[in-house]
């Protein structure tokens, strides 16, 4: 008997495998080498491999993807849309206004993570929420920050997950503390806060235990909620010349922050001409690299994965995708190879790189705005709204 395989059943067999196993599956010949490294099986290993979340299967808990938009013309005013995780059709819309004066188009209300029971963690400037659409359409602010006595403390940034320890949900706050000695040198420390939704109060971390890294992002679209632990992106400050940008950690149960560096910048390129979306594919910390500037007019961008936190040679670039002349922001994967990406007019596309096209949502707000997030929730649906915003919501478009 032959042991031959002719070579597209080998490359039917290699898409199928997890992307952990394709890529040490590296080592086993020349010919693997060669056949796992082409552009074709990536991309249908890919496909086959980026769902986010397996649908559930209790009929009384659904799974939602959550779509958030801020108005274009009143920038206080958000709209939450609820789609169903199987067709994307709208379920459930939710229209939240917040009491602040109008804002300028640099602030906006983010959606940090959202938890299995139907429980949301939004953030506006350095107030924090914890909401739930299906009981209230008022948000609730957590208690600021305590005032310190000849000390000033900002918001920096905030992170939202679950302690399986405790089975407690968490709410982590970074701080920027800033005092001056008593000779007039201006001294800054980062800081943590922990809220945990049981006691429902804030308590801060020991800075020796926790270890705070500085210069972790505040924008909402480089972060990432995964299995129990929190990810930002950090860039290293001026004066830190051995640093590399870094992805930052936080264990919700150890209450510890850990980093790991990006790939090196003699593969990726320069740090400083391009953006990144952090998401989760499979199971693992994925990072969208695409250009930055206005003068990038067709949008390209790199998948890199890391396959083993703080083990920086673990990074593996996967595919590149595009070009793509009105794609503009990538969102995260939804399933099968399809991606969430904003477009240059500010619509949420749903995007399928192998074929180039994509189906554009009604989704009108402000550009930049534009969030998508998992959503449970023991919800059950009504009928006469369904009907009501049934059909066709979806406009086909070629890229």
């Amino acid at each position: 008997m032959s042991t031959y395989l002719p070579e597209e059943v080998m490359i039917n067999i290699l898409s199928r495998l997890p992307p952990k196993s394709l890529i040490r599956f590296k080592c086993v010949s020349k010919t693997w080498r060669s056949l796992i490294g082409t552009p074709d099986l990536i991309s249908r290993n890919l496909i086959n491999h980026s769902t986010l979340i397996s649908k559930s299967e209790d009929p009384n808990n659904p799974i939602f993807f959550l779509v958030k938009a801020t108005d274009k013309i009143d920038t206080s005013k958000h709209t939450f849309s609820f789609l169903s995780y199987d067709n994307l059709d709208p379920e459930y819309t939710s229209e939240v206004i917040l009491n602040h004066p109008q804002p300028n188009h640099g602030l906006n209300l983010d959606i940090v993570g959202s938890s299995s029971d139907g429980l949301l963690c939004l953030c506006f400037a350095s107030t924090i929420y914890l909401w739930d659409p299906t009981t209230s359409s008022a948000l609730e602010p957590l208690p600021p920050i305590t005032p310190r006595e000849m000390v000033n403390v900002y918001f920096h940034s905030v992170g939202f997950g679950f302690d399986s320890t405790s089975n407690d949900f968490k709410v982590v706050r970074l701080l920027n503390v800033q005092f001056r000695s008593a000779t007039n040198l201006l001294h800054i420390s980062q800081e943590a806060e922990v809220y945990s939704v049981s006691s429902g109060s804030w308590r801060q971390l020991d800075p020796q235990v926790a270890r705070v890294p500085y210069g972790i992002h505040i924008q909402s679209k480089a972060t990432m909620y995964l299995d129990g632990d929190f990810f930002w992106c950090a860039t290293p400050l001026p004066l830190d010349n051995n640093e590399d940008e870094k992805i930052v950690r936080f264990d919700f149960a150890s209450e510890v922050f850990k980093s790991t560096s990006f790939p090196d910048a003699s593969v990726i390129g320069d740090y400083s001409s391009w953006k990144t979306t952090l998401t989760a594919l499979n199971g693992s910390i994925a990072m969208l690299v695409y250009p930055s500037g206005k003068e990038v007019e067709m949008l390209c961008f790199d998948l890199w994965v890391l396959f083993e936190f703080g083990v920086r040679e673990s990074w593996t670039k996967l595919i590149r995708i595009g070009p793509s002349l009105d794609l503009e922001r990538p969102l995260g994967f939804w399933g099968y190879g399809r991606m969430f990406m904003e477009n240059k007019e500010g619509q949420l596309v749903l995007y399928d790189p192998s074929t180039n096209t994509g189906k554009i949502f009604p989704f009108d707000g402000l550009k930049g705005s534009l969030q998508v997030a998992l959503y449970n929730e023991f919800w059950e649906t009504n009928e006469e709204t369904s009907e009501e915003d049934g059909g066709e919501v979806q406009e086909e478009v070629n890229q």
